[in-house]
């Protein structure tokens, strides 16, 4: 269906993109020429040398766009989330082009083209593309190429599966009824909006010519389940376009994806979005923050380091067993709060206005100050900046059996900090509440949102009532 949608939709968008960027490309060049920018005004190559390369910006820019799949059917997302991929698509095959330039031509070409270029070709091809949504959902809600569409099912599997469609409308699909699978709902009845039964399984073929639906989508609860085989029977003299949906909901807390493996339909569930290029992107910002972060508090680290020293007996880092990524166990550094004479007490978790706390520890446990050797664990691949934050190896083992998806956590990397610790959940608080934040977290992981969690750090994670 979506497919479809976009075996239309893709195309347009690939010749919508090579227009923005030739013209983008003259463009720049033109403005170059003519306002050259202040600190860039050293002489332009020919417009003739600049045109050759249009056809290597529109191959390469199309190529990075596919890579990133801004031509599939996974780019049905929020606008500002799309704008957002884009740009990242965009930056990066810039970034590109100027080093395949650099390497290759024999002279250079012009940094103030490439600015203009990045700015106009940017902001056109963002707004191209909302500008094109909005036009089809505006045909559509004129009513123009609409698919009539019966959905089978009225349990919550069709409910939900009705939600989804109608949060597209550029696809052009409009539910004219639900058909019930079970007697005991009557004709007429409401399922959803203004949408109601329009009758039973056993009528699809008078319902099809009836309704003269163009689409049949097959969301079955598991309770209904038992009727796929009676409603495919039903339909396999039909020609109607069938959409079956599996009723896995339930199992879904990261997301799924539909894969065709040499022609047979598989469904990955709970996979983590932080793989490949986002995987890379998000390792090389660990790799920087973190140097930045030793650079930036190593005066505060020594004189820690010189503090703890002085007022108790002991070493100045404490390692601590926890549990990341695959659930691979590592040991993360904290600066030593605790009394020496307590070590064997460690493993309890900390109360507040614990004994065991020493003055200086309790001045770095409130303000996190003892979190900062972290940076060094991030810097080695442990951790990463922003993540669920890692529990304790005999804490994970206590209650991976007793709270539903906990250990799906650890299908990315253990953070310094995340979205639950900015939310106030952390120290002595709801386990269940903490996986809630970490799940969320990971199903919409992205750079903008590990830079939100940063700045929110700043202001909410440091200070907390609940860092004893």
């Amino acid at each position: 269906m979506i497919k479809k949608y976009y075996s239309v939709f893709g195309p347009a968008l690939r010749v919508l993109d090579a227009l923005i960027l030739i013209v983008s490309w003259f463009l720049a060049f033109y403005l170059r020429q003519n306002y050259p920018l202040s600190i860039m005004k050293t002489a332009l190559p020919s417009f003739s040398e600049y045109a050759a390369y249009a056809i290597v910006i529109v191959l390469l820019w199309g190529t990075v766009f596919s890579v990133f799949n801004l031509y599939s059917s996974q780019r049905l997302t929020r606008r500002t989330v799309e704008a957002y991929r884009v740009l990242r698509a965009h930056m990066l095959s810039l970034l590109i082009f100027i080093a395949l330039t650099y390497l290759i031509t024999t002279y250079k070409l012009s940094r103030g083209v490439f600015v203009y270029f990045f700015f106009i070709s940017g902001f056109c091809l963002v707004y191209a593309r909302i500008i094109l949504r909005n036009t089809l959902r505006h045909l559509r809600s004129k009513g123009f190429n609409l698919q009539r569409v019966l959905v089978v099912g009225t349990d919550l599997a069709a409910k939900q599966t009705y939600s989804k469609l109608i949060r597209h409308p550029e696809l052009g699909l409009r539910i004219v009824g639900f058909v019930a699978t079970r007697p005991d709902v009557p004709q007429g009845s409401k399922v959803v909006d203004d949408v109601s039964v329009v009758g039973r399984v056993d009528q699809l073929h008078e319902l099809l010519r009836i309704h003269r639906a163009h689409k049949l989508v097959i969301s079955l609860s598991r309770a209904e389940a038992g009727h796929l085989e009676s409603v495919l029977s039903e339909l396999k003299d039909e020609i109607v376009d069938l959409i079956l949906v599996p009723d896995i909901y339930d199992y879904v807390a990261l997301g799924c994806e539909v894969e065709d493996f040499d022609g047979l339909p598989m469904v990955s569930l709970n996979e983590s979005p932080i793989m490949g290029m986002n995987l890379f992107v998000k390792r090389v910002c660990d790799v920087f923050v973190s140097m930045f972060a030793i650079l930036l508090f190593s005066p505060i680290m020594i004189f820690l380091a010189l503090a703890i020293k002085l007022t108790s007996r002991g070493p100045v880092f404490y390692r601590q067993e926890r549990m990341s990524l695959n659930g691979k166990r590592f040991h993360m550094l904290k600066f030593r709060s605790m009394a020496i004479e307590q070590v064997g007490d460690v493993e309890l978790l900390t109360k507040k206005d614990d004994p065991r706390v020493t003055s200086v520890g309790a001045l770095m446990r409130k303000t996190s100050l003892d979190e900062l050797p972290q940076f060094f664990n991030v810097l080695r691949g442990d951790m990463s900046i922003v993540g669920p934050r890692p529990e304790r190896t005999w804490v994970v083992e206590e209650v991976r059996t007793k709270i539903p998806r906990y250990m799906l956590k650890h299908k990315v990397k253990a953070g310094i900090t995340g979205w639950a610790q900015v939310n106030g959940w952390r120290g002595d608080t709801s386990l269940e509440k903490r996986i809630e934040y970490d799940l969320y977290y990971i199903k919409n992981w992205s750079v903008l949102f590990d830079l939100k969690i940063l700045f929110l750090t700043v202001f909410k994670g440091f200070l907390n009532r609940n860092a004893y």
